[in-house]
């Protein structure tokens, strides 16, 4: 038996329902159209003997009293003489009220029928109850009959028909259970279809599902297989397999993050590890023991930073907001030389040519600072730690229209086109075999970008018209106005 919130059941219980209401509704209306076509050919039956009634009655008289009278041939009398329904008729005088000694064999030795209100010479009808209690139909009409004598005065009669309606009740009867015997006969046999139809139409609902709890996740390239799948779950497929290969890469990628990660935590543990093997393997001078503190503090730093990085970036992918970060005013230009004064002892070092071109630089403006620091200060590294030594940095910066456009150009270290995009990836590096330097470990640029995501920014990476690396950042700002200068006392 199929579980109670089964899509089949609830398709076969809406069915059944539907069909049910459609059946009763439908019965409902064949059963009032017969019914009424029944009545009204009744009711026609019941006029046409009371014209025929109307047309035997007339006025003749008896021992000098004006009476009403009529005679039928043979074999209209039968008609009252029938034993199964037989015509009920009755006739009065209407001035008076006094009944005509004719009436039917029926009513012989029986309560009267009742007079029925009517209006000039229109017809009439109405419901009855026998004395028997046997239901009845009657119809009246009042007229002016025949005379048969010229000298009688003009009498107006009034004549009462009417027939049981114990027959025509049973017939309805009969009626109504055979549109009910019918109905719960068609409802089971549509029921069975529907149940055969509605099974083979979840047939690929039940196989999917049946997938789904079977499908390993961590299993590459998984796919989910629905031959002959109906329109409606060709989407639906089609998505599940999207984010299984979602699931896949991202897997795959918090491994690679992970090894990575390690990768690049173990070489500053390495380094802290020899050095400190090395300054215990025997008694050093002071002057050794103060440069190895050196070498264990910069690797500390280098490490420092890392975590740092992977914190942030973690923070930040799990779906904080700007608006989480604090705010702060800042100088343009003053924010862009503290972000450089990291790279300075390298760009000497190296020999680069650096070149500044900052517009708006006495400007003050509200930002997230921190955010703001470290992308600006991860591009200037960036470019610092992988231009060659004696190349060129270009540092351009400007604000207009609420933005902020920053873009460092360097010179190529051996940089394609296509592997630009690359350089967003956590880890990644040109030369696979490469290990970090400075505490670098190939996160700067991937959390930059994040950082601009959160900013509502943009950062671009392209070459220059000479072969230079270029990136390019855009974030929103917003620039305080300049304060009006102070009024001069004399």
């Amino acid at each position: 038996m199929l579980p109670p919130r089964s899509l089949q059941n609830r398709l076969l219980l809406g069915f059944l329902l539907s069909m049910l209401a459609v059946l009763a509704l439908g019965g409902f209306v064949i059963y009032r159209v017969i019914e009424s076509l029944l009545e009204s050919e009744n009711d026609e039956l019941l006029r046409d003997r009371l014209n025929f009634y109307q047309a035997s009655v007339q006025l003749e008289e008896k021992r000098g009293l004006t009476v009403g009278g009529f005679r039928m041939t043979y074999p209209d009398s039968e008609l009252f003489q029938r034993e199964t329904n037989p015509d009920l008729f009755q006739a009065w005088m209407h001035e008076n009220g006094k009944p005509i000694p004719q009436k039917s064999p029926a009513l012989m030795l029986k309560p009267d029928l009742p007079r029925i209100p009517v209006q000039g010479e229109e017809v009439a009808f109405a419901d009855y109850t026998l004395w028997d209690g046997r239901p009845a139909r009657l119809c009246s009409r009042v007229f002016l009959p025949r005379k048969t004598k010229p000298e009688l005065e003009n009498h107006k009669v009034q004549i009462i028909v009417g027939r049981d309606l114990v027959a025509l009740h049973g017939t309805l009867s009969d009626l109504r259970w055979f549109l009910v015997r019918m109905g719960l006969a068609v409802m089971g046999a549509v029921l069975a279809v529907s149940w055969l139809i509605i099974r083979r139409g979840v047939k690929p609902v039940v196989f999917l599902t049946h997938q789904i709890e079977h499908m390993p996740l961590a299993e590459e390239g998984a796919k989910f297989l629905l031959p002959g799948a109906p329109t409606e779950l060709q989407p639906v497929v089609a998505r599940l397999n999207a984010l299984m290969d979602r699931v896949s890469d991202a897997i795959e990628h918090e491994r690679q993050f992970a090894s990575n990660a390690a990768h690049e935590l173990r070489n500053p543990l390495a380094a802290i590890r020899s050095s400190i093997e090395l300054s215990q393997s025997r008694t050093r001078k002071p002057e050794e023991y103060e440069a190895t503190l050196e070498s264990l503090w910069q690797s500390q730093q280098g490490m420092q930073r890392i975590v740092d990085h992977l914190l942030l970036l973690a923070r930040l992918e799990s779906g904080h907001r700007q608006s989480e970060f604090v705010t702060e005013p800042a100088v343009f230009g003053k924010m862009l030389k503290k972000a450089w004064f990291h790279c300075v002892e390298l760009a000497e070092e190296k020999k680069l040519r650096v070149s500044w071109q900052v517009e708006q630089a006495e400007a003050e403006i509200v930002i997230p600072l921190s955010l703001v620091s470290i992308v600006l200060t991860n591009i200037m590294e960036n470019a610092a730690n992988y231009t060659p030594a004696g190349g060129e940095v270009r540092i351009h910066a400007a604000l207009g229209g609420g933005q902020c456009r920053f873009s460092v150009e360097n010179t190529n270290p051996g940089l394609r086109a296509e592997q630009l995009e690359d350089t967003f990836a956590p880890f990644w590096r040109a030369d696979p075999n490469a290990s970090g330097h400075r505490g670098n470990a190939g996160i700067g640029l991937a959390l930059c970008r994040r950082i601009c995501q959160t900013l509502g920014g943009t950062i671009t990476a392209a070459l220059t018209a000479e072969g230079m690396v270029r990136y390019e950042l855009v974030f929103p700002v917003t620039v305080k106005p300049l304060a009006p200068p102070a009024a001069l006392s004399l």
